[in-house]
């Protein structure tokens, strides 16, 4: 996979991740926001190491990977 198409991969990632996951009574939504959320960590590790794309996409109380 080329440079362009991750990051692509990467911004598709963050923009359908779900961020109220952490709410949900379901756990499996649950399960599954928080196996999303790790896999967004290791991309963003590799190709937004400042978390500039990522913060311009998460909600405020998620910026630089927290919540």
């Amino acid at each position: 996979m080329n440079a362009l198409n991750a990051i692509k991969n990467y911004i598709e990632a963050l923009e359908t991740h779900d961020w109220s996951y952490k709410y949900s009574d379901d756990h499996r939504a649950w399960e599954s926001g928080s196996k999303s959320r790790k896999t967004l960590l290791e991309l963003q590790e590799q190709i937004d190491p400042n978390f500039q794309v990522w913060n311009s996409i998460a909600p405020e109380d998620w910026h630089d990977g927290k919540y």
